[in-house]
């Protein structure tokens, strides 16, 4: 213990070693206080590595690159447009499949029974694969539905031609003629069927009538020229003929 030593006994020594611990403290206050040892051990190490982050993109850029990698909405695509059963049906016959070609119709016709397309295309159909009796059924619906449907009748005048019914064909292509008068193709069946019946005059202005809508049509001009061979006029005759010739080859 420092009492105990004799440099320490005197007032003199006391009140000058006061004084020194006095001006120690004062010092150790205006420093900051006394060291910890983690302090003093913190001290000796080496000073710490200062890293540079980069600095952050301002946000009105960041939201115009967000913006230029958000692609534009697609415009919807419209769905294709069904096909109508009848353009199926063709093409199936085209490629020599009749059976599906008539499947296609008559799944269409149960669901549309009063469809004159569907009707009228079956009837041909049918009758291509020989079936006349019910092609002349499909299209004697329609007609009598339809009284005044142009193709129907012809149709239904061009069977009756084929089965050789030559007056039957002629009061429905007379129909047909009065329903749609710039029909070349009535005309000219109107031709056909009254020279078989060896009304010559009616062929003739029916065939004619036909030349007159389609000057280019091959096989009323043809018909034209038997006529007039029959009624003999044959130069006249020979006449239609070059120009049935020459319309075949143009």
């Amino acid at each position: 213990m420092r009492k105990r030593e004799p440099h320490w006994q005197s007032a003199e020594d006391r009140a000058r070693v006061a004084a020194e611990l006095i001006e120690e403290a004062e010092s150790l206050t205006e420093t900051g206080g006394i060291a910890t040892p983690a302090e003093v051990k913190r001290s000796t190490l080496p000073p710490p590595l200062r890293v540079a982050l980069p600095p952050e993109p301002p946000v009105a850029a960041a939201v115009d690159t967000a913006a230029a990698t958000v692609p534009a909405p697609a415009e919807p695509v419209p769905p294709p447009e069904p096909v109508r059963p009848e353009v199926a049906a063709r093409e199936a016959a085209s490629r020599g499949d009749q059976d599906g070609a008539l499947a296609v119709l008559d799944a269409a016709i149960a669901v549309a029974p009063d469809d004159p397309v569907l009707l009228r295309e079956r009837a041909m159909l049918l009758a291509a694969t020989g079936r006349y009796g019910a092609a002349r059924r499909d299209l004697e619906v329609v007609v009598n539905r339809q009284p005044t449907n142009a193709d129907a009748l012809t149709s239904l005048g061009v069977l009756l031609s084929r089965k050789g019914l030559w007056a039957e064909a002629v009061p429905h292509l007379l129909r047909a003629v009065e329903a749609e008068p710039a029909s070349g193709a009535a005309w000219y069946q109107l031709g056909e069927v009254r020279n078989h019946l060896d009304d010559l005059a009616g062929a003739r202005k029916a065939y004619e009538r036909a030349v007159e809508l389609e000057p280019r049509h091959t096989k009323a001009l043809y018909g034209l020229g038997i006529v007039l061979d029959r009624l003999k006029r044959p130069e006249e005759a020979t006449a239609m003929y070059r120009r049935s010739r020459e319309a075949t080859t143009r």
